[in-house]
Formats: structure tokens, sequence, C-alpha cells
């Protein structure tokens, strides 16, 4: 028998490039229902975003033209000065515009790459973006369960001139990673806009989560208006409007993000718990074979499914061997099958998954712990 839990719901920050090709002329018509919810403030503006004060203008103008006067070239100069800008900055889960990034020193990938984005638009230089899939980290706040993934910023080189005839996969540029993580893969570049709607989307996840219902709802929908076609965002206004028990607008942007990528896995599972509500069992099973025979080359995403179907152990096992057969060193979702096997006293297989994972650990702390768990299930 299926199983889901209908209490917590799924918020993706900075999350997952979609698969979808989705042509950015086509006019997408987004269900909302705007009497829900009251407007008692305006969501701050793109140049707000991005404004630094005059003084730390002239701060970072001193030191920049100081490294070019060293010889440096303008982009590496500028990666110079946020290298040792990086060296002073504590990471934390908040999502800080440029100007506070700067002053107070803190916040997380996305408040860097804002701060990046900023000196690189008063130097005149040109930026991409690039998701970096790695290991889910989440959060528990009330019902909701976030789960958050990893920016860069592609800072590029500007003397730059392509050759005539030839096809270039990517142009010479600096990549600004300030919390680079191992086993990661690295994602699609992708535009401004995406990179503009993901910040409007993360405040919109903040305030939820600290039940702020009318604010998520302003600037989710600041987000959609920057990238209509953000799946991401559909699938998180979705679930305000189940929040606010308004199912029927909330199945009507659940439809319409999976018929724009059917393959996203995050909203489909979203999808699942509003049907298990009302207790449309077919429908859920329909879906739930439909996640069951997706083949997303991302193994993190499958380790994340795994996570959240910590109550259903067969459906665990399923995502755990889904991550498994994309990335075979993935160790995290060895000790998932271990987990599950020695509860299920299948003590051959959670030794060998013990063993399998020992083989892909290389933390003198991760291995003392590893053998000792291989230790024990062999006196059992």
């Amino acid at each position: 028998m299926l199983k889901l839990t209908a209490i917590i719901l799924f918020i993706s920050l900075v999350s997952a490039c979609s698969n979808a090709i989705i042509d950015p002329k086509a006019k997408i018509d987004i269900p909302l229902n705007n009497s829900l919810f009251t407007f008692t403030e305006a969501v701050i503006s793109e140049q707000d975003i991005f404004a630094l004060s005059k003084e730390q203008e002239a701060d970072f103008f001193e030191e920049y033209e100081k490294l070019k006067k060293e010889g440096l070239e303008s982009h590496v100069a500028l990666a110079t000065y946020l290298q040792r800008f990086k060296n002073n900055f504590t990471f934390y889960g908040e999502t800080n515009i440029a100007q506070k990034s700067l002053s107070e020193k803190q916040g997380n990938c996305l408040s860097l790459s804002i701060l990046t984005t900023a000196l690189t638009r008063l130097v005149g230089l040109k930026t991409s973006y690039r998701e970096v899939t790695s290991s889910p980290i989440f959060q528990k706040n009330n019902q909701f369960l976030s789960s958050s993934s990893h920016v860069q910023t592609i800072i590029y080189d500007p003397s730059f001139v392509p050759e005539k005839g030839l096809i270039y996969l990517t142009k010479p540029g600096i990549v600004i990673d300030y919390f680079p993580v191992k086993n990661s893969e690295k994602g699609p570049e992708f535009s401004f806009n995406k990179f503009l709607s993901m910040y409007y989307r993360n405040i919109a996840g903040d305030a939820l989560i600290h039940n702020k219902p009318d604010l998520a709802f302003a600037y989710g929908k600041e987000a959609l208006r920057i990238l209509p076609s953000s799946v991401e965002a559909l699938n998180f206004m979705a679930l305000l409007h189940k929040t606010e028990n308004d199912k029927l607008t909330s199945e009507k942007l659940y439809q319409l993000g999976i018929s724009l990528d059917e393959k996203n896995i995050p909203i489909i599972r979203n999808y699942m718990i509003l049907l298990l509500t009302e207790n449309r069992m077919a429908e859920v099973d329909f879906y739930q074979k439909k996640l069951n025979t997706l083949d997303n080359p991302n193994p993190y995403v499958w380790l994340e499914q795994a996570y959240k179907s910590h109550k259903d152990s067969e459906q665990a096992e399923i995502y755990f061997k889904k991550a498994l057969k994309n990335a075979p060193y993935l160790k995290e979702a060895y000790i998932g099958l271990a987990k599950i096997y020695f509860k299920r006293s299948e003590m051959k297989l959670a030794k060998k998954m013990l063993e399998n994972a020992l083989k892909w650990s290389y933390k003198k702390e991760e291995q003392q712990l590893y053998k000792m768990k291989l230790s024990i299930l062999s006196a059992a």
C-alpha cells in the first residue's frame, strides 16, 4: 500500500533546473486566487536587490583598481576581490540583498551570487548562472520541509573573441563558488530571469515558513511575473493556496506545472499529497507509478525523494536504488538501504550495503563508524 505524509509539504529553495523545453514567447495563463490575500507591502524592486550604497561602491572601486594596477584583467581582479571577501564571509540560510551581504558579510550562496551580480554591473562585466546538484540540505519549519541546492556564478572574460567557424560549448570565464561541494555535479547554465525569479521564490518560501501568507503570495506572484514558466514557482504557489484551503486553485496550479514539465518530481509529489488528502487513491497510484518509471539522471533528486519517503520503506528503497543507478559512489544511499534492510532483519543485505558505503568513504571517522556497524552485524 502506498504511503505518503499528508502533513509535511515540500518547498524547494533554489531548486533544481527543469528538463522541459518551453517557448519563452508562449503566453501562460496562471490561475491565482488574488481574493485570498491582502497586499500590505510592496515587494522589493530589482534595482534595490542589486544596489550598493555610495560608500560601498567607493570602497569596492578602490580595491578593484588596485588589483587592476597589479596587472590583473578586469574579470580576474573582480574574482580576486570576491575571493578575499569570501574569506571573511559567514554562510547561513538567509537570502540577502547585495548591500546587506556586503555590510554584514553573511548569507547563503544565492546572497553571494546577488552580490557578484551587483559588482559585475558596476564594472560592466557579463555573467551567467549555474546550479550545482549535490546532496540536499533539509530544514523543517512548522509543517513545511524545505530543501536547498547550490548556485554558482560565472564571470566571463571580456577580452574573449570567438573565432569564426568554431562552435563554443561555453565562453571562457571564472566560476565564483563560495561553498564548493564534494561529489557535486554541474548543471546547465541558466538565464538572469530564472536567477531573479529564484530570489523572489526564496523570499516567498521564507515568508510562508514564518506564517506570512500575504507576503508569500506577493513574492511568489513576482517570481511568476518574471518567469511564468517556472515550474518551481508554480509548485510553490500551489502549495500556498493549499495551505489557505483553496484546493481547487492549488490543483489547477499543480496541473499547469506538470503540463509544463511532466518529469518534475517535486511538483508531482506535492500534487500526490493533495490528492491523498481527498482520498483520490486511483490518481495517487497513477502518479506514484509515473514517478517510479521516471529516469532522472540527477542522483540527488532520488536521494531527496528517498529521504522524504522515510515512512514508506518500500518506496524509499526504490528511490535509493534509482540514486545508485546513476551514482554508485553515493554512500548516503547505501546507508539508507542498510537501515531499511536492518529494520526488516535482512542482515546479509544490510551488511552488503555497509560494505559498499565503506568502499566509497574517504573520511576516517566515517570509515571507523561503518566498520563498527559491520562488526556488530557480523556478530549478530
